[in-house]
């Protein structure tokens, strides 16, 4: 018999799998990053086809199999609205985590940006924000006393998105150097 595990998360990227299946990935609050498949979720009866898709923040269980997680349940927890933001962010997850590896840390501070409201001016510098913490919290970047104030929590508020104004530059300096130097 085989153990059920539910935990939120986000999906990712799904793509086709066999003749109505998905290959779904999704980011854990449990276990990272993993790649599921979810059986007959293409079909027009499928109950599970609305809480999957791509981007949505759900609660979901799977159960490990030989290979491959499989997907037996999920429901939506919140319609959270997606911006350019937070499809740019769920991106930038895809290609910086590899297999699975629990971080709580980082799934707060995702989570957190999707229940944050943003307005559209401030698009650029809560991205900027995002990815410095993101690079932070998996060892990327190290504290730097002029971004002391970024890594003290997650929330965004508009005292972070001023203090983002005032050093953008200097925070996509040190992303840049950061992807550049991990090859990623």
């Amino acid at each position: 018999m085989h153990h059920i595990y539910t935990t939120p998360a986000f999906v990712i990227h799904s793509s086709p799998h066999g003749e109505a299946g998905k290959f779904i990935l999704l980011f854990t609050k449990d276990f990272g990053m993993i790649g599921a498949t979810a059986q007959g979720i293409r079909l027009g009866t499928s109950k599970l086809r609305y809480h999957v898709q791509d981007f949505n923040f759900s609660n979901v269980s799977v159960v490990r199999g030989k290979e491959v997680w499989r997907i037996t349940g999920a429901y939506e927890l919140e319609h959270l609205p997606s911006t350019i933001v937070h499809l740019k962010i769920l991106k930038l997850l895809k290609r910086l985590l590899q297999g699975e590896d629990k971080n709580e840390k980082l799934f707060e501070l995702i989570e957190e940006l999707f229940k944050t409201e943003i307005k559209e001016a401030d698009f650029e510098y809560v991205e900027c924000l995002t990815v410095l913490r993101i690079l932070n919290t998996l060892g990327y970047v190290r504290a730097i006393d002029q971004f002391e104030g970024f890594f003290n929590g997650n929330s965004i508020n508009q005292d972070t998105i001023d203090l983002a104004k005032r050093f953008k530059s200097d925070m996509v300096k040190v992303i840049n150097q950061a992807l550049k130097e991990s090859h990623l």
